[in-house]
């Protein structure tokens, strides 16, 4: 049976859990951290991210900072799961927002490149840049950034089969949701690394005009 977007959704982001009910003092430092630690792996890398660099950008000491992770790759992996909280928030929650259908996936990619121009992330997605250094590695770090990014692509493509369904579109989910990344990539690389201020806009035309076209090709 095909799960909804809704379904799929809530399933990739079970361990991001972001609840500050209850928090201690030290959670709430280790959330604070987390802040700093988001911005710096924007603009740096979640690979370059070091418990003495964070600490230094956080006005910590080292070993007060080593205490809420213990570890670079504890760090990385923190950094990871609240990228994908935040995420969350910001992508996934407003999409799902949008009706089913063609709406729904139009919506995917408008606020997917809101995300990577937010002014908490100078740097852009902390997610699209770590793949880039650790597609080639093995490891936990790799692991789970391998898993919410596959989810995220998997819940791209029950959106496609849910405008296929209620749109009557005919739209392939798999070369879909290629689409979706290569465009969001696309733009990324041209908004941050090229300055082109036209990206984004040329991004979504882009977009819209793909699905369109599938669709008619289709018919």
């Amino acid at each position: 049976m095909q799960q909804s977007f809704h379904t799929v959704l809530t399933t990739i982001m079970l361990n991001a859990d972001s609840s500050s009910k209850g928090m201690t003092k030290a959670h709430r430092t280790r959330a604070q951290i987390l802040d700093v630690a988001q911005r710096d792996a924007s603009i740096l890398g979640i690979d370059a991210l070091t418990i003495g660099g964070l600490a230094k950008s956080c006005g910590l000491s080292k070993s007060g900072l080593n205490a809420h992770f213990g570890s670079k790759e504890a760090l990385q992996l923190a950094v990871i799961d609240e990228a994908a909280m935040r995420f969350r928030s910001e992508v996934a929650e407003p999409a799902l927002a949008a009706p089913p259908g063609r709406a729904r996936l139009l919506a995917i990619m408008e606020h997917w490149i809101a995300w990577s121009q937010h002014p908490s992330r100078p740097g852009g997605c902390q997610l699209i840049s770590a793949a880039f250094d650790f597609d080639g590695l093995q490891g936990v770090v790799r692991d789970s950034l391998n898993a919410w990014i596959t989810q995220w692509r998997n819940g791209s493509k029950v959106s496609v089969s849910e405008a296929n369904a209620v749109d009557n579109l005919k739209l392939e989910p798999e070369h879909t949701a290629t689409l979706a990344f290569g465009t969001y990539m696309a733009q990324h690389i041209e908004w941050h690394l090229m300055k082109d201020e036209t990206a984004p806009k040329r991004a979504m035309e882009s977009w819209r005009d793909a699905v369109s076209h599938q669709r008619n090709a289709a018919s």
